[in-house]
């Protein structure tokens, strides 16, 4: 803590850690400035600084609580704020700080009141009194600069002293960071997660390359850290901050587009946009990680960079599905009449085709539309394995997916993640090469959903022996994440392919399969007045405001058969604003439908009992991953915390950690992947035309299992149905099989690539 300047009145100033700085972009003509003294904590984030305080200070007649990002202030503090008076809709007025100063307290009983409500244990009012009485008014200089002279007090050990010099240590380097990082634009959530990862070599990691954050902070980016080294002096040329902007641009293409690679050129105009630096930086210093190995160049009709991460794992993907091919099954299956017969309705000739492909090569790929049977396939698969008494496991990407295929086979089944377990400490799968899965056969179901690095620990997790069954949709969307193994694999022509035609569920009463054909062959539509039997209802909108009315309307027609937050019920829509889209949506079904007090608030974001919830991105501490959806149950009111029930597992979320939780009433036709609903209500407008292609249209649809309600107009059904766009990703995968199945390249091992398996 800086030493403080003596001011009149019996207090001194010290830089408090939201020192009084104007933060870019904020209009501060308009903030009014009081001081104030800490009463009574109401709520307060260890995580992200947030805290919600009654106070005195603030002006006769208005309600005596501020909140704000306020780091170490604990009741009894006197601050100075800057601020302005809002209202939340459930608590009244606040008065929100934006800058803030503490007021350090000159007097022999200010300080001791300061120091034993700092929550250090064993420095109560008692000991804080002795120190007081030893030291005066030189006490905080003492605990700042000269902790170990505290040893001269009576009673007060060196654990103690310990305890006070880390304290008083944690809080500097929190001043400092703030002093240099929040004039930039760094909030304090933020700069708190760097101390709590580096503690007190903080400052000194910042200062010798603030890029390492990308990897070790969560939620800091390469934006993020960019901020961080300007703000603390390193040049816009240094070559870290090129090598992390070239990494950063090769990122961007794998997370927006799903590709594995990029063309040199693209890849150097991009940089350039960018790191803002000349273009022949940009040059060297792709050309720099490429000789040190660190990115991976290849020869196309033009240069090709990738990643070294994701050169290994296309490459290895394709040595172990090689390896797989080449080896002996581990076990016959025998006759498939009797696991057959009790199949009903009997299987097809192409269904019967199918399973004698899945028990009798190492690897096959089954694909079809819906309607197809592949559902009837799984369980015959399964019933085959199981007669011959061979041991089978069952996988989806998605719990609802597998929850489905549980449903509908009697058999039990798993996400992929569940399947390979995840270790909690080191938060990678616990099957692997040296670990694999004890089973003679796997078949994951929904193959389209499957990208390249969940693909290769799925790999990496069977035994050479292993048989691989996967069945999926080739004409949905690719997965979300990077690759296009379903298309790749069956493109390759290496691997035993079946394809489904016949289509089980298309009656003359049935239109959602029939326009799901449509769609995928671009023909027009058949659209038929309202009935009450119809399963494929075309309802017409003109306007945003128009479709997001119809929403709440079909809404309430289904309300006596499904509740707004049914796991059996879901809006689907292309696109998040504008009047219909999906977090406009969220939020008027949530008031409309949900009468329940607000539990927790993040920003725009606010939760109630009742909500249907989505997570964002994997926890491997909560188990629970990316697309799972939830119901909020309760609301823990002594801690803070929603608790979400994820289909039998609840999981608390405290307001903090709320950044990868959303509203779920309605969700991205992307995220939907690989989930079936009852009843769909799709979103279709002409305002979404960039978005719209047969690819999104037709799996949007065919998320659909028994009734379809279609919010459109044909002037965005036409586009749609007209742009056939399928998803060629930039990947190597057929490339690496070509020269693997074809021996034109020679196996490498990792340590010539220099790096270990992902």
């Amino acid at each position: 803590m800086s030493r403080a300047k003596s001011k009149p009145g019996g207090f001194q100033y010290a830089p408090g850690p939201g020192i009084m700085e104007k933060q870019p972009g904020r209009n501060t003509i308009d903030l009014a400035t009081f001081r104030i003294r800490i009463q009574k904590r109401i709520f307060y984030s260890e995580t992200t600084g947030f805290g919600v305080f009654r106070v005195s200070g603030l002006p006769a007649g208005k309600n005596r609580v501020i909140v704000g990002e306020l780091l170490d202030v604990s009741e009894g503090d006197t601050l100075d704020v800057k601020g302005r008076f809002i209202h939340h809709s459930r608590f009244g007025e606040q008065f929100r700080v934006e800058e803030y100063r503490a007021v350090m307290p000159g007097d022999h009983a200010g300080i001791t009141a300061y120091l034993s409500s700092r929550g250090i244990r064993g420095l109560g009012r008692k000991t804080a009194e002795k120190i007081v009485a030893q030291f005066g008014k030189e006490t905080l200089e003492i605990l700042q600069e000269r902790p170990q002279d505290l040893l001269r007090v009576k009673g007060v050990g060196r654990s103690l002293v310990e305890q006070i010099r880390t304290s008083f240590k944690d809080r500097r380097i929190l001043r400092e960071l703030t002093v240099r990082l929040a004039p930039a634009g760094i909030g304090t959530a933020t700069i708190l997660r760097v101390v709590r990862e580096y503690g007190e070599q903080s400052l000194l990691v910042l200062e010798s390359d603030p890029y390492v954050l990308v990897d070790s902070v969560r939620g800091v980016g390469f934006r993020i850290a960019d901020t961080i080294a300007r703000a603390m002096g390193i040049p816009a040329q240094d070559p870290r901050r090129l090598n992390r902007g070239i990494d950063h641009v090769l990122e961007q293409a794998e997370n927006q587009y799903g590709d594995l690679f990029m063309e040199r050129h693209r890849l150097v105009v991009a940089a350039v946009r960018l790191l803002d630096v000349d273009e022949e930086l940009v040059l060297d210093a792709v050309q720099n990680q490429i000789e040190r190995g660190r990115l991976v160049e290849e020869r196309d009709t033009e240069p090709l960079v990738l990643s070294l991460r994701n050169h290994w794992v296309e490459a290895e993907s394709a040595r172990m599905l090689k390896r797989m091919v080449d080896r002996e099954i581990s076990k016959a299956v025998s006759d498939l009449g009797p696991a057959l017969k009790g199949i009903d309705p009997p299987l097809t000739s192409e269904q019967r085709d199918a399973v004698s492909a899945a028990v009798s090569h190492p690897v096959t790929v089954i694909t079809g539309g819906p309607g197809t049977g592949k559902t009837t396939i799984i369980r015959a698969v399964i019933e085959t394995f199981s007669m011959s008494h061979l041991r089978v496991k069952v996988a989806a990407p998605t719990g609802r997916a597998a929850k489905r295929i549980e449903e509908a086979t009697g058999f039990p089944a798993s996400t992929i993640h569940r399947l390979l377990k995840v270790s909690p400490e080191t938060r990678r799968f616990t099957h692997d090469e040296s670990n694999p899965l004890p089973v003679d056969a796997v078949v994951v179901d929904e193959f389209s959903m499957v990208d390249i690095h969940l693909f290769y620990a799925l790999l990496r997790a069977l035994d050479a022996r292993t048989r691989l069954v996967v069945i999926g949709d080739k004409d949905q969307l690719p997965s979300v994440g990077p690759g296009n193994v379903l298309r790749d694999m069956i493109q390759s022509g290496y691997f035993p392919l079946v394809s489904l035609h016949r289509n089980f569920r298309q009656t003359g009463d049935s239109l959602i399969v029939e326009n799901a054909y449509r769609i995928n062959s671009g023909d027009s539509l058949v659209l038929k007045p309202y009935g009450p039997e119809l399963d494929f209802v075309f309802v017409r909108v003109s306007t945003p405001a128009q479709a997001a009315s119809k929403v709440l309307g079909i809404l309430e027609h289904l309300a006596p058969r499904y509740m707004v937050n049914s796991a059996e019920l879901q809006i689907l829509a292309p696109m998040y604003r504008d009047e219909a889209g999906i977090d406009r949506l969220n939020a008027v079904i949530q008031e409309r439908f949900n009468p329940e007090p607000v539990c927790l608030s993040r920003e725009q974001m606010r939760f109630k009992r009742g909500d249907k919830v989505m997570q964002l991105k994997n926890d491997y501490d909560r188990d629970v991953f990316n697309g799972e959806q939830g119901v909020v149950t309760d609301f823990n009111d002594d801690e803070k915390k929603i608790i979400v029930d994820f289909d039998g597992r609840f999981t608390e979320y405290a307001v903090d950690e709320t950044e990868d939780l959303t509203l779920a009433y309605a969700m991205s036709i992307h995220k939907s992947q690989g989930s079936e609903y009852d009843c769909v209500i799709l979103v279709l407008l002409p305002q979404h035309a960039m978005m719209l292609n047969r690819e999104i249209f037709y799996t949007a649809v065919t998320r659909a299992r028994k009734r379809l309600f279609l919010v459109s107009h044909e002037a965005a059904l036409q586009p749609a149905l007209a742009n056939s766009t399928p998803n060629r990703r930039r990947t190597r995968l057929p490339q690496r099989l070509r020269e693997t199945f074809e021996n034109r390249s020679p196996e490498a091992s990792a340590d010539e690539y220099g790096i270990m398996p992902v």
